[in-house]
């Protein structure tokens, strides 16, 4: 779907507007900067309104758990409302984010203002694993007050579309700030032309995608990489209890282990072969029950090819296993694969976690990965979690969560490590 103007647009009008975009950029680049209060006001309607919007019926037709869409909406609800969007800005981009109050200094007899400005053009190239991860990305560009262009993922459902046409009901003058195309990434002069307008280029994906951005670029683009990466639980033995690996399994079905938070597998404390299997026979009946009270929501041709395709994963596993080390605990829509390594990787996916040894004085080794850390879901006694999260954060982890929490965002809660809209700004210096 594209988007321009606020008009939703064919494939043939989008050749039109590909030949003219950027001077219709220029046009909106001579007005006056964007009032980042019609934003936030823009948001706390659509946050108002939230509980009747079509998109709110549609996202089960889209195969989202209806969980996940109870979820979404509270998350949308606590992050987007009027006070938490001037919240979160003064977090990442100090007091008077708003105001007319740039910093006056002298220097050397002139005087001389420093302030924020946007960097101007912002490409968004977003992923397909998060729902409505386009309109967030670019929401960001809005309130820092950039021009946005957005190639959409595939099968994105229409979400962003649905979300912007809210957005400019409440403020139809944030339409010339954004542009939406659903060109293939196959399509080099599309992405090159969108590439060759932008100040900067939003990645979201893994480390393909990223290579393929900096072939995209011009040597003078800004990259901002929001690349993929894997999350897991740590258990130490001491943490073990039902209460609390029940919440792991709840979310590793909710999340489907498909978001860069979500729990791909569990590390066990300096554990046995036999340590782990056993705490997989545990675990088991206590993700199988999980899968039960949250059901796949998809279509039952999209089921049926998840079944297959973890089927294929977890039979390649079995006639890997003498060489692998890898023991399969099949249960029923889930499945958890006991290692004997140490390696942190992703897991196949919906519901099938793997386990693995890792001693407490090796955690420091995960700085091996340290571009691919994120979220780690830590269930110990209460007297090991200060030892055990600093030696997670020294070794490149982000966020110690608990389990249930692992994909929840919070206020002014930073992206990998990094508060967003910083990235997105610059500040300039103006000598009078």
């Amino acid at each position: 779907m594209n988007l321009v103007n606020g008009i939703i647009i064919d494939e043939a009008e989008c050749t039109a507007v590909l030949e003219n975009i950027e001077d219709l950029i220029l046009k909106t680049l001579q007005k006056p900067a964007l009032d980042v209060n019609r934003v936030i006001n823009a948001c706390a309607r659509l946050v108002e309104n939230m509980e009747s919007l079509e998109i709110m019926q549609k996202l089960p037709e889209l195969g989202i758990n209806p969980a996940m869409v109870q979820m979404y909406s509270a998350q949308i609800k606590e992050s987007l409302g009027g006070e938490a969007i001037r919240r979160r800005l003064e977090i990442e981009l100090g007091k008077g984010f708003d105001l007319p109050k740039p910093l006056r200094y002298s220097s050397n007899g002139a005087e001389a203002e420093q302030r924020l400005m946007p960097v101007g053009v912002i490409f968004h190239i977003t992923a397909g694993n998060v729902d409505g991860l386009p309109f967030l990305s670019l929401l960001e560009g809005l309130l820092t007050g950039n021009i946005n262009i957005v190639k959409l993922p595939k099968d994105e459902g229409g979400i962003t579309a649905m979300l912007l046409m809210e957005l400019f009901k409440a403020a139809p003058e944030l339409a010339e700030y954004v542009y939406v195309f659903d060109y293939s990434s196959k399509d080099i002069y599309a992405m090159k032309t969108l590439a060759g307008l932008a100040n900067a280029i939003v990645v979201w994906g893994g480390d393909e995608a990223v290579s393929a951005v900096r072939r995209l670029a011009e040597p003078n683009t800004k990259i901002i990489e929001w690349g993929h990466k894997i999350s897991f639980a740590y258990v130490s033995k001491a943490g073990i209890n039902q209460a609390s690996l029940q919440k792991l399994a709840q979310h590793i079905c909710l999340t489907n282990q498909l978001f860069c938070s979500s729990c791909q597998g569990i590390f066990l404390e300096d554990a046995s072969e036999t340590d782990i299997d056993d705490f997989c026979k545990l675990f088991l009946p206590i993700l199988e029950q999980a899968s039960k009270e949250h059901s796949l929501a998809q279509s039952e041709v999209e089921r049926l090819f998840i079944q297959a395709q973890s089927t294929l994963e977890l039979y390649h596993q079995k006639l890997e296993r003498r060489k692998s080390g890898k023991r399969i605990f099949k249960g029923k829509a889930c499945s958890i694969t006991a290692c004997s390594n140490s390696k942190l990787e992703p897991s196949i996916m919906y519901r099938n976690p793997w386990v693995k040894p890792m001693l407490r004085q090796d955690i420091l080794r995960l700085r091996a990965y340290k571009s691919y850390l994120q979220t780690v879901a830590l269930i110990c006694g209460e007297e090991e979690h200060t030892e055990l999260a600093e030696l997670l954060l020294k070794a490149g982890v982000v966020k110690i969560s608990l389990p249930l929490e692992m994909s929840d965002y919070s206020l002014g809660e930073a992206h990998d490590g990094v508060f967003p809209l910083r990235s997105y700004t610059r500040i300039i210096s103006d000598f009078k």
